[in-house]
């Protein structure tokens, strides 16, 4: 009877890995194909992204933010922070400007409420169960096969096998939880994005990065299959919080 759980479990997990990795593949050719066609179109009103972000930190945060530089393709915004490539900032394309809108709709995330340091807080406690994560789940299944086919025969270490897959389980219910929310952040962000760029841009231009932006927010729920199936080298490697 075991027997044939354990073949179904490994069924199960065949079908889902096929689905994952089809979706992580999807999502990322996906984002890197609408990136390219973003960044072919130059902003009409022929503004740069660096003064774009002056224009709006000036009238929406009263100069408050600081702007500094990072390694191409990790803008981001923390605490104040709106960091951006030096390509970034030399441009004046659609996608530069919906990548620095997206960074300004944290910041106004930040600034109207906790619900941004609140997450925040939770990735941190995320990274630590983690960090347990794959390594509960082979200790699990390792132990559970081994008494299922008889080279243990005490249940003691079924038990503790089923234990094991079982936090492994919570864990990976933990980082759902999270990915949702996050997902939930990053939708108002473009949404904020979207009312910064109709002040410069066209509606046209304007649907061309909603595009964008919204092929840029399934990866995120790619990032967590790559997280979860990196160890089959069948995808790239990515961090599960």
């Amino acid at each position: 009877m075991l027997t044939y759980i354990v073949v179904w479990i490994v069924i199960v997990f065949a079908i889902f890995l096929c689905f994952a990795l089809a979706v992580a593949s999807f999502s990322f050719d996906n984002y890197a194909d609408n990136l390219k066609k973003t960044n072919q179109y130059k902003n009409s009103y022929g503004i740069s992204t660096l003064d774009y972000v002056g224009a709006i930190n000036k009238k929406y945060f009263q100069s408050r933010l600081q702007v500094m530089t990072c390694p191409e393709y990790q803008d981001h915004y923390s605490a104040g922070i709106v960091a951006l490539s030096q390509k970034t900032m030399a441009s004046n394309s659609l996608a530069s400007l919906a990548i620095v809108s997206h960074e300004l709709g944290h910041a106004k995330q930040d600034a109207s409420g906790t619900k941004l340091k609140k997450h925040w807080k939770m990735r941190r406690a995320g990274k630590i169960c983690g960090f347990f994560f794959l390594p509960v789940v082979l200790v699990g299944a390792v132990l559970s096969l081994l008494q299922v086919f008889g080279v243990l025969e005490e249940m003691v270490y079924l038990i503790v096998g089923l234990v094991c897959l079982g936090l492994g389980l919570l864990i990976f219910i933990f980082a759902i939880f999270l990915k949702y929310k996050e997902i939930q952040i990053e939708k108002e962000a473009s949404v904020f994005a979207l009312d910064f760029l109709r002040e410069f841009l066209t509606e046209e231009e304007v649907k061309k990065c909603k595009e964008f932006l919204d092929s840029a927010r399934l990866t995120y729920w790619a990032s967590l299959f790559r997280s979860m199936f990196g160890w089959t080298f069948l995808t790239k490697k990515d961090r599960m919080f």
